[in-house]
Formats: structure tokens, sequence, C-alpha cells
């Protein structure tokens, strides 16, 4: 089994949480800033994610992804979709 901690995995950053009203307005700010619409930051933020995790774990052939609803959910099926 492998061990995925901060230790052994440097891809790995900690946890903090954050309130959804903070995270909406700041998606916003990023794509006014970007020129974007919501949509093409989560198309980003998706492909961001799965190259991140193809980095860490180059050798992967079958990816399991699973998520919630809402932009992060988006996030993740876009990864999805990329593996």
């Amino acid at each position: 089994m492998t061990d995925h901690t901060m230790k052994k995995n440097p891809v790995s950053i900690p946890h903090t949480v954050w309130y959804a009203d903070d995270i909406r307005r700041g998606e916003r700010e990023a794509a006014d800033v970007l020129g974007l619409t919501l949509y093409e930051l989560m198309l980003r933020a998706g492909e961001a994610a799965f190259q991140v995790c193809r980095s860490a774990y180059p050798d992967a052939r079958h990816w399991l992804v699973l998520c919630g609803h809402g932009n992060n959910g988006g996030d993740g099926y876009v990864g999805a979709r990329l593996a």
C-alpha cells in the first residue's frame, strides 16, 4: 500500500477550510482578472488538477474521481474526462 502523507508525497498540501461565499467571490474575481467566464475558469481548474494528479502518478492506468455537486463537481468532471 502506498503512503500518501505529506512526508511521502510532496504534491499534497495542507488542508484549509474556506467559506463557500469567499470561494465564489474569489472565483468571480479571478475570472474577471483573466477575462474568462466562470465556465472557462472551471475548465482550466479541472485541467490543472488533472495535470497535477498525472504528474504525481504517471504510471496510473485507472482513475476513480469522486466529487460533489456545484463548481467543484464540474472541476472534477473535467479532470475525470481527461483521465
